[in-house]
């Protein structure tokens, strides 16, 4: 089983001193393996722990202090010349070090001394090396964050568009059901049924990041079974669903707020030959939905008013997770209200 990105992540950070200790350990190796000097292996590591014994505070001063106080804070001139400095400061003192260890090397001795600047170029290179780290780390760390900040909020939203189910659809519900159940009709146990459906996927099936779009649509069935039993003959009601819909996946309640709006907006003044009409269609991973109201020839309405709260959340909700995936498209004159909605699946049906 594959790990997520965030629980890769909080399993690097958590090992962070672990890391380092294979990074250097790592290093080690790689400068032992490509210094070809005919030198017992003693002294040669002990010349590599001189390099190490440098490169670490420099790595972790550009890392820990350097790049947070100035690079990121776009305080370039600063950030360089402290760079500078640091390598002025320590070539000499690296210089004087492996002259010293090289004591029983004298023509190494001279070979230091005249070429100096090969330590601070071998400085520099380490510095620009862990300035680019950095970068690429804050790169991914950011991404990271984003990652994180985007399924807090997706799950906010789904919980504040939960919260924003229209009341009176259940108000309603329950007073059809008592209507039917004095009556004794037949349709009463299956109106139960229909409203424990809705109320289940609601509360437990829909708290994941994603659900089967079967589910989805079967939880658009019961909600317009439910409403035709309010309006009767007064409404024409279709629902047309195409397309293989097993194993695809999609955010929960997409749907609802635009289905919703057709019965609290579209029709509250128009019930007779009044109409709502609903298209979903799958074909392969690009998915259709269409939804389409009539409206009263008097209304006037704006995209605040039409949909309210719940359309906004659900634009904001697609933003999040169908960012380049999905374009909504709403259509409306005097006499119809329309939204057509794309959205592109990608190959797991997410």
């Amino acid at each position: 089983m594959t790990l997520s990105i965030r629980k890769i992540a909080k399993t690097y950070f958590e090992k962070t001193w672990f890391n380092h200790l294979i990074f250097w350990l790592f290093l080690l190796v790689f400068l032992l393996i490509f210094d070809r000097a005919d030198e017992p292996l003693g002294f040669v590591l002990l010349k590599e722990f001189v390099n190490i014994g440098f490169f670490a505070p420099l790595i972790y001063f550009n890392l820990y202090f350097l790049v947070p106080s100035y690079l990121e804070k776009g305080k370039f001139v600063q950030y360089f010349i402290f760079i500078a400095g640091l390598v002025l400061l320590f070539t000499p003192i690296k210089v004087a070090v492996s002259y010293l260890i090289h004591f029983q090397y004298p023509d190494q001795q001279n070979y230091l001394l005249n070429n100096q600047y090969l330590i601070s170029i071998q400085l520099v290179f380490v510095s620009i090396a862990s300035m680019i780290f950095a970068l690429i780390s804050n790169i991914f760390k950011h991404q990271l964050e984003k990652k994180e900040l985007q399924e807090k909020n997706l799950t906010s939203e789904l919980k504040f568009l939960k919260s924003q189910i229209d009341p009176h659809f259940f108000f309603n519900t329950l007073n059809s059901l008592y209507a039917l159940t004095l009556k004794k009709s037949d349709y009463a146990p299956a109106t139960v049924l229909k409203l424990s459906d809705i109320m289940r996927y609601m509360l437990y099936e829909c708290n994941e990041k994603t659900v089967l779009l079967s589910k989805e649509v079967q939880y658009i069935q019961n909600y317009i079974d439910l409403e035709k039993i309010r309006y009767g003959q007064d409404l024409t009601i279709s629902l047309e669903i195409r397309g293989y819909l097993e194993e695809k996946r999609i955010m929960p309640l997409v749907f609802s707020p635009f289905i919703e709006n057709c019965f609290k907006h579209g029709v509250k003044n128009n019930i007779d030959g009044g109409y709502i009409s609903i298209l979903l269609e799958l074909n392969e991973n690009q998915l259709y939905f269409q939804v389409e109201n009539s409206k009263h020839t008097s209304e006037t309405s704006t995209e605040t008013d039409i949909g309210g709260i719940g359309l906004s959340n659900v634009k904001r909700r697609l933003k999040l997770e169908y960012p380049k995936d999905h374009e909504l498209r709403i259509i409306e004159n005097e006499d119809v209200y329309k939204i057509e909605l794309h959205i592109k699946l990608n190959n797991n049906g997410v």
